[in-house]
């Protein structure tokens, strides 16, 4: 114990103080030590077992007395690596038992490693899980380990991929994340991997390496291997450094430039119809408009639009740009993830894009679809991919939006249908009383009239239970007295012209 002790004082320890004052987070007064504590805040800690999460919860453990927080981790096993997967799951709980951290853990059933854009999928279910445990604990902010090395990774990475100025301030110290009022915090950013591998030591504590770290087959490992290590040997001693000194220095201009964005969106936003939802950019002007200012503006109306930017370049925003300046009033844009812009005279709208035209004309029968009670449903008339599983009521966290929902299992026992809108179909929804009907419901969402018809009603026993993406039917609900939860995700599949 004398050893940790001694750490605390360390300069990772002292540096990540610092992070976490920058984040927010104040010192309890010495003054206060005897006085009746408030329930400490909880802060969850992202833990994948190796050396970095794990000398953040050495770290984060020491300096809890001195904030006043409660230290939670959590860890998702995302089984894509045979035993290996497992052992690093049995690490951590043995490690947070040891060191009487609470610990939320889950084993994703959801990824196939044979499609594609692993890394992708992956990071976006262990973004889901974090969001969801953060809910379950009632935590507004988690901590991730990234450090100094990976924000230089990052930069490089971007750089190669064609960022412009927002891209190559890479990962931010804090960051919210998407609505779910939780705030990201990387107190390890101003730390370098040999002050983590130096704290450890000191400590004598223990950590789990991931054999996919040296798989050049990732992008990210060949430069974290080859390229950055060649440049520091052959061409730039220091180069890491440098990179992250760039990311702060971009970051900050990047800031200052999307607060003025901010600002000129709240200004442009306009009604599609009168009384409807502000969803369209006004044009009118955009061409004065200075070229930073005008693409700061763009990545804040798609970040209202579809919350994630993280599938668009610097390409994707020019090619917007033109087309909010050029001659066509009519013009369209497809963009990544399965979204479409199109300009409609002075206006700009983003919206999903619709196939289901092409699917009617093909003459694809939109026959009941049974949803697996575990496993992957793909509804082929609808675009869409249900993921199912049945887990524990006291282990199922909370939906995070629209696109997931959850059922009493015991009462959705005899069978989720898909099946698509008739004439008359009406759902209950969750949170209002009586009824509406579904066709109004696909209406005020600015459905097409094609694809209502091919849109996926989730039913049971005939009644419409889910509207994935739209509402939420008063149909086996959750309760106190759920002992077994159906969890289903609904993925719309990206269309391609």
């Amino acid at each position: 114990m004398s050893a940790i002790s001694s750490a605390a004082k360390s300069p990772l320890v002292s540096k990540i103080a610092r992070a976490l004052e920058s984040a927010g987070l104040r010192r309890v007064p010495r003054s206060d030590a005897t006085a009746p504590q408030a329930v400490p805040e909880p802060i969850l800690l992202a833990l994948s077992g190796g050396a970095d999460s794990v000398a953040l919860l050495y770290a984060l453990g020491e300096l809890g007395p001195h904030f006043g927080y409660r230290l939670v981790a959590a860890h998702l096993n995302h089984r894509l690596r045979g035993e290996e997967s497992g052992r690093d799951e049995a690490f951590v709980r043995d490690l947070c038992s040891a060191r009487g951290v609470e610990l939320v853990a889950e084993q994703s059933n959801d990824l196939d490693p044979a499609a594609p854009n692993l890394e992708e999928r992956a990071r976006e279910a262990r973004w889901a899980f974090l969001a969801g445990a953060a809910a379950r604990i009632g935590a507004s902010r988690i901590a991730t380990a990234h450090h100094a090395d990976d924000q230089a990774e990052t930069v490089m990475l971007r750089l190669l991929r064609g960022a412009g100025a927002a891209g190559l301030g890479a990962m931010a110290a804090t960051r919210q994340l998407g609505e779910a009022g939780v705030t990201i915090m990387r107190p390890m950013l101003g730390v370098w991997r040999h002050e983590i591998l130096r704290y450890l030591d000191s400590i004598g504590a223990r950590y789990v390496s991931d054999s996919s770290n040296a798989d050049l087959s990732f992008l990210r490992n060949r430069i974290r291997i080859e390229l950055l290590p060649a440049l520091e040997r052959d061409y730039a001693p220091g180069v890491r450094r440098r990179f992250a000194a760039l990311a702060a220095e971009m970051r900050g201009l990047d800031d200052y430039v999307t607060a003025a964005a901010r600002t000129e969106l709240g200004q442009r936003l306009r009604e599609r119809i009168p009384g409807g939802p502000l969803d369209l950019l006004d044009l009118n002007g955009f061409a004065g408009l200075h070229p930073a200012l005008a693409a700061a503006l763009l990545r804040e109306f798609l970040t209202a639009r579809i919350w994630s930017l993280r599938r668009l370049s610097r390409r994707h925003i020019d090619e917007l740009g033109r087309l909010c300046l050029g001659d066509s009033p009519s013009a369209t844009l497809d963009l990544p993830g399965g979204w479409r812009a199109e300009r409609r005279y002075a206006a700009l709208a983003v919206e999903p894009r619709r196939n289901a035209p092409d699917r009617r004309a093909a003459g694809v029968s939109a026959v009941p679809v049974v949803l697996a009670r575990s496993g992957v449903t793909r509804v082929a008339w609808a675009g869409f991919v249900f993921h199912s599983r049945v887990i524990p009521a006291d282990a199922a966290p909370m939906p995070l939006g629209l696109d997931e929902a959850c059922f009493d299992a015991d009462l959705a026992a005899s069978g989720l249908v898909v099946r698509n809108f008739a004439p008359g179909d009406r759902i209950a929804p969750l949170g209002m009383e009586g009824t509406r009907k579904v066709q109004d419901v696909l209406v005020d969402r600015k459905l097409a009239r094609p694809r209502r018809f091919t849109f996926p009603m989730v039913t049971l026993s005939g009644q419409v239970a889910w509207l994935p993406g739209m509402v939420r039917g008063r149909v086996a609900l959750v309760s106190e007295g759920t002992v077994s939860v159906l969890r289903l995700r609904a993925f719309e599949e990206a269309v391609h012209p």
